[in-house]
C-alpha cells in the first residue's frame, strides 16, 4: 500500500475512534435544571425524574415534583421570570431547559455563563412533538420520547375522528381579560381547538398571543367564550378568575351567541397552556366544553366550569 494512502487511512481511523470515544463518554444521564413547568412535566413523563435537580416555584405537575421540592431533592431556582443564577450555579447542571419569548433574556444570560440551554417557543402541535423528541434525546430518553409522542398523536387522532360529523363551534378563548388578550394561528391552542371540533375566531391572525378589543370580540361573534383560572398550589385553591358578571356585562357582549345561549365557561389555564404530556387531556377537555352532549368530562380535570357570578 502506498505510504501516503496508508497515513491518510490511519488519520481517518484516529478521527473516527475519537468521535466514537466522545460519544461513549458523553453523560447518558445529564443533571437538568428546568426553568419551565412544561419542561418539568415532559421530563417527569419521560422518566427523567431523578435527573431533574432544579425547577421553578411554578412547577406543580406531576405530584412527584411537589414531593421532590418538599424533600429538597429538587431545588427551587425561582419563578418563571425571576431566576436565581447563583442557585443554578450551585447545582452544576449539564443541561438547562427554557421556553417562550418571556425567557429569552434568561437564556442569553445562561449561555453567556457557558451553560448548555435548550430553548423552545412552540407555535404548533408539530413543534411540541419535535420539542419532546429533542428533550428526550438530550436527557438520554430517546425511546421513551418516541413512544410518548406516538401515543399522544394516536389519542389526538381518535378525538378528531369523534368530532368529524359534529358542527364546528366558534371559540373565543381569552388568555386574560386585562386587554383582553387572546391568541392567533401561531399557537398549539389553535391546533387543539380544531382537533376538539372548534374554530378559533381569531385563527386568521398569524401571531401567537396578542391583545385584541372587546369590540372585535363582539364583531367576531363567538358561540362560546372560555375564560382562564389558575391553580395556586401554595394556597391549595383556584385564583385569577374573571367573574362571569364582568364578562356578561361587557359592552356589546349581549349580542354574541355565547352570551345569548349562556355559553361562558372557565378553563384550567395550567392544563391548557402547558404544551407537554397533558395536552391530550387538555384537548379532551376542550372537546367536552365545546360538545358537552357528545363527550364526557374527562377524569383528572376540574369537575365544574361555571363559576361565581359576583
Amino acid at each position: 500500500m502506498n505510504f501516503k494512502r496508508f497515513k491518510l487511512l490511519a488519520n481517518i481511523l484516529v478521527v473516527c475512534f475519537a468521535i466514537c470515544l466522545s460519544s461513549c463518554v458523553q453523560n447518558p444521564k445529564p443533571r437538568i435544571v428546568s426553568c419551565s413547568p412544561t419542561m418539568t412535566e415532559i421530563l417527569y413523563e419521560l422518566g427523567a425524574r431523578n435527573q431533574v435537580v432544579g425547577a421553578t416555584s411554578f412547577c406543580f405537575f406531576p405530584n412527584q415534583v411537589m414531593e421532590d421540592k418538599a424533600t429538597g431533592r429538587v431545588t427551587v431556582i425561582g419563578d418563571f421570570i425571576n431566576i436565581n443564577f447563583t442557585k443554578i450555579d450551585s447545582l452544576k447542571p449539564d443541561l438547562i431547559l427554557t421556553e417562550t419569548n418571556m425567557q429569552r433574556r434568561i437564556v442569553d444570560s445562561l449561555r453567556a455563563k457557558g451553560y448548555q440551554v435548550l430553548h423552545y417557543e412552540v407555535k404548533s402541535l408539530d413543534e411540541v412533538f419535535k420539542c419532546i423528541l429533542e428533550v428526550g434525546k438530550a436527557a438520554g430518553k430517546t425511546k421513551n420520547a418516541r413512544r410518548m409522542v406516538s401515543g399522544m398523536q394516536n389519542e389526538l387522532q381518535t378525538i378528531h375522528k369523534r368530532i368529524a360529523n359534529l358542527p364546528r363551534v366558534r371559540v373565543y378563548m381569552e388568555i386574560n381579560h386585562m386587554g383582553p388578550w387572546t391568541f392567533g394561528s401561531e399557537s398549539p391552542l389553535q391546533d387543539m381547538i380544531e382537533l376538539a371540533g372548534g374554530i378559533n375566531v381569531f385563527g386568521d391572525t398569524a401571531v401567537g398571543v396578542f391583545m385584541t378589543s372587546n369590540q372585535e370580540v363582539v364583531r367576531r361573534n363567538p358561540d362560546i367564550i372560555l375564560s382562564p383560572i389558575w391553580l395556586d398550589a401554595e394556597l391549595g385553591g383556584w385564583k385569577g378568575i374573571t367573574p362571569l358578571y364582568e364578562i356578561y356585562t361587557r359592552p356589546g357582549y349581549n349580542q354574541t351567541n355565547a352570551v345569548t345561549h349562556s355559553r361562558i365557561s372557565y378553563y384550567d389555564s395550567a392544563l391548557m397552556k402547558h404544551y407537554g404530556p397533558r395536552l391530550v387531556l387538555a384537548t379532551k377537555k376542550l372537546a367536552y366544553l365545546l360538545h358537552p352532549n357528545d363527550f364526557e368530562n374527562p377524569a383528572g380535570t376540574i369537575p365544574w366550569e361555571l363559576g361565581w357570578i359576583k
